[in-house]
């Protein structure tokens, strides 16, 4: 798992910025948080424990690690969901209208203080905090996880990261062996949907429509590109309009040539194949998150000011 509450983007963190270092602080939680993390869903638990941990090694390295409260506060009081759902364009034309090709913008959101104090960093303590925190991927020690479908995927040993994963689950290349795998269950299963007969006519059929109307592309994301590029000299309304329109005929096509229906269809079976061959190594990783329960609680509940 990854410890999404408190982890600093990549481009945060080569952002060149002046400004002093600030003094190393030992993570601290709200005991509102702590206490929700005494029942709270195990997911959240565990990464908010990671968290912990992270800001603890970082800590050691003479940087601070603020945790998110707020952030906290959301993950505990939502259990963590399962496997997410392998998603396809919309096929609904009513839908389509009202949210257009191009997926909706993220809304904005204050920065954090993790955010703010990496941004108050110099360059070369960026480039410094970075390597504490993630390990540097072109040298030193790796992990190399081979997934079912061939693609290698590497973590560092040295890092803040590996740090709190070693002592969360003791066993690290184990962890992650079983923790990357899950996390692609759904991209394994859709590559074979993809390369499935029915859904390659379906996609055949949809190009022919589409085509049909004056837009030769492969796909949806093509027809976005393209609807971009004639869409640039037109005025914000006139773009809006073509853009709607190119959505509701997309998703028209679709339905009638049976695309996403056939994605969805062959995707509940695809998933299920994909579990069972890798049922093992996901079953291995269910046993070590919940015997590493018990000391993620503890770690939580120990984070006090």
């Amino acid at each position: 798992m990854k410890a999404r509450l408190c982890l600093v983007s990549a481009a945060l963190l080569v952002t060149s910025c002046g400004g002093q270092d600030h003094s190393a602080a030992g993570p601290l939680l709200p005991a509102d948080v702590r206490a929700m993390a005494s029942t709270a869903d195990a997911g959240a638990v565990l990464e908010l424990a990671q968290s912990v941990l992270i800001a603890q090694c970082m800590n050691r390295r003479g940087f601070s690690y603020p945790l998110d409260a707020n952030a906290a506060r959301a993950d505990l009081s939502t259990p963590t969901a399962g496997t997410s759902a392998v998603s396809w364009p919309e096929d609904d034309e009513a839908k389509a209208a009202r949210a257009g090709l191009a997926p909706a913008e993220p809304a904005s959101r204050p920065s954090t203080a993790l955010e703010t104090y990496v941004r108050g960093l110099s360059a070369g303590r960026q480039q410094a905090f970075s390597l504490a925190l993630n390990g540097d991927p072109r040298g030193g020690s790796l992990i190399t996880v081979t997934l079912p479908d061939g693609q290698q995927v590497q973590q560092s040993r040295e890092s803040c990261n590996a740090e709190a994963l070693q002592d969360l689950y003791g066993d690290l290349e184990g962890y992650l062996r079983g923790r990357i795998t899950a996390d692609n269950v759904n991209t394994i299963a859709r590559a074979r949907v993809t390369a499935d007969p029915a859904f390659i006519s379906a996609e055949r059929r949809w190009r022919a429509c589409i085509s049909g109307h004056g837009w030769t592309v492969g796909d949806q994301a093509e027809l976005s590109a393209r609807v971009a590029d004639a869409g640039a000299e037109l005025v914000a309304g006139e773009r809006r309009r073509l853009e709607r329109r190119a959505a509701v005929l997309a998703a028209r096509c679709n339905r009638q040539g049976g695309l996403s229906a056939a994605g969805r269809r062959l995707t509940e079976t695809a998933v299920r194949a994909v579990r069972a061959e890798l049922g093992s190594l996901l079953d291995d990783l269910s046993r070590r998150e919940q015997a590493a329960l018990p000391h993620a609680r503890q770690l939580v509940a120990d984070a006090a000011p």
